[in-house]
């Protein structure tokens, strides 16, 4: 004997589906704003805007270099505004104390030297 089990049938009335149609369109314009908002904006000024190099990040970066290389703890000054132009050059001073008596304080300088327009730049000690 085969005995068989009703099948359920839910029928939802037409307002609840009115409702979720409504909610998934409303989320879709929500997504739709939010999406555009994200976008990149454009200057119509006529003035090219110019980037300019990181100074801090490069007196870090060299401070950091003369610790792995020399394990000396420098202080380093860099100039406060440089633009980033390619090709441009500027100096950074590292300050510190000789490791021989009588522990003098020396200065040397680094020449930096911009890569590109965005600021990647390269250094070295003179």
């Amino acid at each position: 004997m085969h005995i068989e089990l009703p099948t359920l049938t839910v029928t939802r009335p037409a307002t609840v589906r009115l409702r979720r149609g409504a909610a998934a369109g409303i989320t879709a314009l929500a997504c739709a704003a939010l999406v555009s908002a994200c976008g990149g904006s454009s200057s119509t000024s006529s003035e090219p805007t110019t980037t300019t190099v990181n100074t801090a990040q490069v007196a870090s970066s060299i401070k950091e270099t003369i610790l792995n290389k020399r394990h000396l703890h420098v202080t380093v000054v860099c100039p406060a505004a440089v633009p980033a132009e390619k090709g441009k050059t500027f100096e950074c001073i590292a300050t510190g104390h000789s490791t021989t008596p009588p522990h003098a304080v020396t200065k040397t300088p680094f020449l930096v030297t911009i890569q590109n327009n965005r600021g990647y730049v390269t250094y070295v000690g003179k």
